[in-house]
């Protein structure tokens, strides 16, 4: 179980949209790709048993490995929510590499195929302002 928290932790954001990266730093640029690479590996973290799906209970056992930690309860609940497009009660790994596309395609303001440093930044902090509302 310490492993899968390792593993996920640094993962936790399915999207380069929502990725921290420390006080003045910024991280490289991110292409389509290495996001929808990102997404996938989170995905199979969660699928704990390895169904092809991860379910409300997968996303509450690892809240609970977490802490509860109130912010990452509400940041992975809301993200399986709007991943989950058929609203099943399910994500399927197509839902969660739909969910990385959007949120780059949203946060690819230049249209390049490339998510810089600066179109990071500006999209983690419209998120983070959408999230206070």
């Amino acid at each position: 179980m310490n492993r899968l928290l390792l593993a996920v932790a640094p993962l936790l954001i399915l999207t380069p949209v929502l990725a921290q990266a420390p006080q003045g730093s910024m991280p490289p640029s991110q292409t389509r790709e290495e996001t929808e690479q990102r997404a996938q590996m989170v995905f199979e973290q969660l699928d704990t048993d390895h169904d092809g799906a991860i379910t409300q209970n997968e996303v509450a056992a690892f809240t609970r490995m977490m802490g509860d930690n109130p912010r990452i309860v509400a940041r992975v609940t809301r993200m399986f929510t709007e991943a989950d497009a058929n609203h099943d009660g399910k994500l399927t790994a197509a839902e969660a590499k739909g969910r990385a596309d959007g949120a780059f395609d949203a946060a690819d303001a230049d249209h390049d195929g490339v998510l810089s440093p600066e179109e990071r930044q500006a999209a983690r902090a419209k998120s983070a302002a959408q999230a206070r509302q």
